[in-house]
């Protein structure tokens, strides 16, 4: 190369660019690196796992048995107002094993309380199900990308479903409960559907023909962004019954007297969301 080239500002110039974009690069891989070991770090519970009652399998099979898979963001998860302790029939399934069911619930993030403790109680007490095993692995503040093919919490959706199916537990329903961090991202009507469908055929792969339950839950009041028009009409439009895709409870109904935080539940909240759940379980049957 001509060394006065070699010199030239042009030069300097090309390479300082060049050099930026690689800094740039190594950054983002590194920040993407990072915000998957976070997501990865707020899944589960495992140091409460002796303070929980684990419950031999057998225990739990019924002639009607509910094994439900809840996922999503916080709303799925242990994002409410106050923890509750289920009945003796309501059990939580986390690595393999089972424990009865109690607020954190083992394998979803938050330090809170859950809708399915709740729902698990009054599905057995209404006699709609003898017992009830809810797997959740829901994480706050994630996107619907976050659970594609690839992903991090993709990966954890696999490990949930192959973990109960090695456990000789079939899955009967999924339960999908997000949309409030991607009306933050201002997710298209047409991603959102895209992503959703990728998720679900990977479910599918895994010979999981349980319905998915749809909620529509796009409000993100804690950012102060409200119900979002373009993310309801994506969830509204994938249902399809004949493809096992049903409606849940439309959680954007509830209001800010509903948040302790402007966007996740209190305890009557909570118990408002049980009732919406019961009733489209209800329909469905």
């Amino acid at each position: 190369m001509n060394s006065n080239w070699a010199r030239s500002p042009l030069f300097c110039f090309l390479v300082g660019i060049c050099l930026g974009a690689i800094i740039v690069k190594g950054f983002q891989r590194f920040n993407d690196y990072q915000a998957r070991a976070r997501l990865q770090a707020k899944i589960i519970h495992a140091d409460l796992v002796d303070t929980r009652i684990e419950v031999p399998i057998e225990n739990a099979r019924s002639d009607r048995m509910m094994v439900a898979l809840a996922f999503g963001q916080a709303n799925s998860a242990n994002a409410g107002e106050s923890p509750k302790t289920a009945n003796e029939k309501v059990f939580n399934f986390f690595n393999g094993k089972l424990y009865r069911a109690q607020d954190p619930l083992l394998g979803a993030s938050g330090d809170g309380g859950s809708v399915w403790t709740r729902l698990g109680d009054e599905l057995v007490k209404r006699r709609l199900y003898d017992t009830v095993i809810f797997a959740p692995i829901g994480v706050g503040a994630t996107k619907l990308a976050h659970w594609q093919p690839g992903e991090v919490l993709h990966d954890r959706l696999l490990q949930a479903i192959r973990g109960l199916r090695d456990s000789g537990l079939a899955i009967t329903h999924l339960f999908w409960d997000q949309g409030g961090s991607d009306t933050i991202a201002r997710t298209s009507k047409e991603a959102y559907q895209q992503m959703f469908q990728a998720m679900l055929a990977s479910i599918r792969r895994e010979g999981v023909t349980a319905p998915i339950y749809v909620a529509i839950s796009t409000a993100a009041r804690c950012k102060k962004h409200h119900p979002d028009p373009e993310i309801r009409k994506a969830q509204q439009q994938l249902i399809d019954i004949s493809n096992g895709i049903l409606p849940g409870p439309d959680t954007d109904t509830l209001g800010l007297a509903d948040r302790y935080d402007g966007c996740h539940f209190t305890e009557e909240g909570l118990e408002k969301v049980t009732l919406q759940w019961l009733d489209v379980l209800t329909e469905a049957r």
